[in-house]
């Protein structure tokens, strides 16, 4: 498991742009549990900040606000009926030969993969008491980015490629992993929330 987590680790920090990797730092969870990342260092920021650009400048998705994105990708990973997401991107309408198209699936194949292999690692090698609520909201803009830029090319090409198939099961990749860091906010908001119901029952208690 240590040398799987090295390898995807190392993979993900060159595919995200990261020039230096501290192997010693990264070795074993409880060694990189010590270092507290920087923002601008994060994986699953960097990863899911340039998926988004990506698609975005590509003209995959439309030009929505982070908020929205995430309100939007919450339903999706709440239940959100298949035929409830629609993109308002006028990708289809740039009438694209298909060898274009197939392009652009594998262009947003490797992004959505290296942004569920940065969450991936990051999850795992996080501590389980770690505030994960803002890589949260990135994942959650990627992911909806992800299911939009798909629904496009459906619309062009169908779904019967090899390689939509493959974007599609990167993309249900990442919405495993996603799930994952909204369960771990989930359960860390209800433990703090746990504690400042029993601090405030104590409190309560001397005063009486």
């Amino acid at each position: 498991m240590r040398l799987r987590i090295l390898s995807l680790t190392i993979a993900a920090a060159l595919a995200t742009g990261c020039t230096t990797v501290n192997v010693a730092e990264i070795a074993t969870p409880a060694a990189a549990a010590k270092v507290e990342v920087p923002a601008e260092k994060n994986i699953v920021l960097r990863a899911a900040s340039k998926l988004y650009a990506a698609f975005r400048s590509k003209g995959f998705v439309a030009k929505t606000s982070r908020e929205k994105l995430q309100s939007a990708a919450s339903i999706l990973l709440n239940g959100l009926e298949e035929r409830a997401l629609t993109s308002d991107t006028d990708y289809a309408a740039q009438n694209y030969s298909k060898s274009v198209v197939m392009e652009d699936i594998i262009f947003a194949t490797q992004h959505v993969s290296r942004t569920a292999n940065a969450a991936e690692i990051y999850f795992e090698l996080s501590e389980s008491g770690k505030k994960l609520r803002e890589e949260l909201g990135s994942l959650e803009s990627a992911l909806l980015s992800s299911r939009e830029a798909s629904l496009s090319f459906e619309s062009v090409v169908g779904t019967e490629s090899a390689e939509f198939q493959t974007l599609k099961s990167e993309v249900d990749r990442l919405k495993r992993v996603t799930d994952q860091f909204g369960r771990r906010v989930r359960d860390r908001t209800a433990a703090d929330s746990a504690v400042r119901r029993g601090e405030i029952s104590e409190l309560n208690g001397e005063i009486s």
